[in-house]
């Protein structure tokens, strides 16, 4: 049994200390293989709060990671830094690469930078963008669980929701199902939950994991994606999403919901 872990809005500069070593004490406890974490790590985009999200993720040790920038990771007050170094305290700390791949077990993950250096909250894909996901997914091992990772969500529940979509998500959708995505994995406004958009295509949107930051009533938040054997045989597979949220009373993050998303 293999497990991903998606966390989203650690907003570091307005985490809560205990939800954090929750979360640490989550991963391995589970074993994660790879975690990945969609975007907004900061509050404020401070050299040291990118250093004390790094700690956090190190601390989760998982095999792998993959980390996108959000909003929030693009100074707001440091303005300046817009113009040509936006990213730059986000790479000091994560790296150069503002869109990674990664492989482990049975998950194909291909992350995707949707913020924008002269937007404040908006998200935006580009039709290059689009295009290369596309590619990449193509090239996706026959077998894998071929996921996307945004900061921006491309699905929205209602007009409200909807409006937090980046520009293009229509067109994204529909290329990148037609090109074997499989789950799209989003953060950004506070509020789990799993959808299907199109046959064949299901999103998860992840809470805001460690932060104060709380909205829609919804607790602090992460989903675990599980590939288990369903049957007898090695080759049916059963592939779940699973919400955590954090319990006060106990001090630990509990499994609250359990959604088969696709089996082979």
């Amino acid at each position: 049994m293999s497990a991903l872990m998606h966390l989203s809005d650690l907003h570091f500069g307005a985490h809560d200390p205990d939800v954090c070593a929750a979360a640490q004490r989550l991963a391995q406890r589970l074993g994660v293989a790879l975690a990945v974490v969609s975007g907004d790590l900061t509050q404020r985009a401070t050299a040291s709060q990118f250093a004390q999200a790094a700690r956090f993720v190190q601390g989760l040790h998982a095999r792998s990671t993959l980390v996108l920038a959000g909003n929030h990771d693009l100074p707001l007050f440091a303005w300046w830094l817009r113009w040509g170094r936006a990213y730059e305290r986000f790479a000091e700390q994560f790296g150069l690469d503002q869109e990674p791949v990664r492989q482990m077990g049975p998950f194909y993950v291909v992350g995707v930078n949707t913020t924008r250096a002269w937007r404040h909250e908006r998200g935006s894909l580009s039709s290059a963008q689009i295009e290369h996901v596309a590619a990449l997914l193509a090239r996706a091992p026959p077998d894998a669980w071929r996921i996307v990772a945004s900061h921006h969500p491309l699905v929205g529940r209602d007009a409200t929701d909807r409006a937090h979509r980046p520009h293009r998500a229509d067109e994204a959708l529909q290329r990148w199902r037609m090109a074997g995505a499989q789950m799209l994995l989003s953060g950004h406004v506070h509020e789990p939950g799993v959808l299907q958009p199109l046959p064949g295509l299901w999103a998860s949107r992840a809470g805001t994991a460690v932060s104060h930051r709380l909205r829609h009533g919804s607790p602090n938040s992460l989903v675990v994606l599980r590939e288990e054997t369903s049957g007898a045989a090695p080759s049916q597979r059963m592939r779940v999403a699973e919400r955590w949220d954090y319990d006060r009373a106990s001090g630990e993050f509990a499994c609250v919901l359990r959604q088969p998303v696709v089996s082979g």
